[in-house]
């Protein structure tokens, strides 16, 4: 059967080789999209969330998604055994086998060598037979070793990645090869990654403000995990990068790596997390805009949402948001690890207006000039009428009123409200 026949356009997305395999209906994933979209979070997950997939289910989806971006499978083929591996609840390997799926064998590229079936014989975790079988694989069907090791099931994808870490590690001489030998052994034993067994042997020591560029890559959605490693095992083999990988195998731009590259930079000396980093890159990436572009946006934002969160304290007094909205809003808040500021901005949830207005009086009180409670009445004025913070306050009698009601106020001054009372306040 000639699967490798008909090539795609383009890669599809997760959601619609779910769609096209008919396992989830079109609106199911039109809505888990506008989820996904407002709480930054990959659809398939949002789709795991709302019970609509499994945990199995999407990783075969993000393989059939791999095999395609590496031409290894027709998108009809892909969809055929998407469809068989989750509506039958067989692997995805099973349902390639029950559809008769033989790998194309036109592709010329270079195989992963015995270095990484030698660390894990060496480890216990795979036998020197299981890694000879699967090198003939390798060899006759064009895929890494590794892969080739996770559909036989005799590894995980997680000791895949473990050992292509190992194997990087001895490459850049941060531990020697009896460190990832040890490192990996624990790391299966345990059921961790290795940077955590190296870490607690003292062999290595895990720099928590530093990233790999398929790691950025592959938390901000641009590559799956899965893709991640094939570069890094291809990588490995051809003494390349795994974002040139990347970019040779067409699953990135050349664009997205240097983009990618100035985020890492900046990440290692320290200027933002790796977090903010993926944020970054996703959001420049889906936009098509340079990541500078973002972070200036992001910089802007971040004193709106301070400005916003420092006048909370009005917006709750002053009722500018009823009690329900409050309590959504915190609600919302807590979901998405995010202030109320950032809340009521993304979301609308307040007029600019009364932002501005509550802003301006923000500083008549740090002034001096206002009390607390007085500010609060304004606000009020303000939101029932619709008229500007200025008028407002001369509409409003101030606070001093009385504290010094003992004192006679002539008539016109009185009916001048805020800037009449004020007046009086200093009039000696």
């Amino acid at each position: 059967m000639e699967i490798a026949r008909e090539r795609r356009a383009g890669t599809k997305r997760i959601g619609e080789l779910l769609v096209a395999a008919g396992v989830i209906r079109q609106e199911v994933l039109m809505e888990a999209l506008q989820v996904a979209k407002k709480s930054s979070t990959p659809v398939g997950r949002v789709l795991m969330t709302i019970g609509e997939l499994s945990e199995r289910d999407l990783l075969a989806a993000i393989e059939v998604q791999s095999m395609l971006r590496e031409n290894l499978i027709s998108a009809e083929f892909g969809v055929r055994a998407l469809n068989v591996c989750i509506k039958g609840h067989i692997s995805l390997e099973d349902a390639f086998r029950r559809l008769g799926w033989a790998p194309p064998a036109e592709r010329n590229e270079v195989v992963a060598s015995g270095e990484l079936g030698r660390l894990l014989t060496d480890s216990g975790i795979v036998s020197p037979g299981v890694v000879d079988q699967c090198m003939r694989q390798s060899e006759e069907n064009n895929l890494p070793l590794g892969r080739c090791l996770v559909l036989a099931r005799a590894i995980t994808s997680n000791i895949l990645a473990s050992a292509l870490t190992a194997q990087v590690l001895v490459r850049d001489g941060k531990i020697t090869y009896d460190q990832a030998v040890a490192g990996l052994a624990a790391s299966h034993r345990k059921h961790q990654t290795i940077e955590q067994s190296l870490s607690e042997t003292g062999a290595y020591r895990v720099d928590q403000e530093r990233i790999r560029v398929g790691e950025l890559l592959s938390q901000a959605g641009l590559v799956t995990e899965s893709d991640k490693v094939s570069a890094i095992e291809r990588g490995l083999v051809e003494n390349q990068p795994v974002g040139q990988v990347l970019v040779q195998q067409g699953m990135i731009s050349p664009t997205a790596l240097d983009e990618s590259l100035k985020l890492q930079n900046l990440v290692n000396e320290g200027k933002i997390n790796t977090l903010q980093a993926a944020e970054i890159l996703r959001q420049a990436n889906n936009r098509g805009v340079p990541v500078e572009v973002v972070m200036n946006e992001k910089s802007a934002r971040q004193e709106e949402v301070g400005s916003i969160n420092r006048v909370m304290w009005l917006i709750r007094q002053a009722e500018i948001l009823n009690h329900e909205e409050v309590a959504r809003a915190e609600s919302l808040a807590s979901q998405l690890g995010i202030s109320l500021g950032e809340v009521i901005i993304s979301k609308d949830l307040i007029d600019q207006r009364l932002i501005d207005s509550a802003l301006q009086g923000q500083k008549l009180v740090d002034s001096g000039i206002i009390t607390d409670h007085h500010l609060v009445k304004v606000m009020k004025f303000v939101k029932r009428s619709g008229i500007d913070f200025a008028e407002a306050l001369k509409n409003v009698s101030p606070d001093f009123e009385e504290v010094h009601a003992e004192e006679p106020v002539d008539d016109e001054s009185d009916r001048k409200g805020f800037l009449g009372g004020l007046f009086g306040k200093f009039k000696k």
